[in-house]
């Protein structure tokens, strides 16, 4: 079951445009928020 090689399908890149830092967010969690800034304001990368 640990298997860390296994790519979460439900992970999205997403960047922020705000700070431009660049994360992997599960995009069914909504708003999006930056975990280096906090600001909702995001995009798909």
């Amino acid at each position: 079951m640990g298997d860390i090689d296994n790519i979460n399908q439900s992970m999205v890149f997403f960047r922020c445009n705000i700070c431009s830092f660049e994360f992997q967010e599960d995009p069914n969690f909504m708003p999006i928020k930056c975990p280096q800034c906090g600001s909702e304001d995001t995009q798909r990368a």
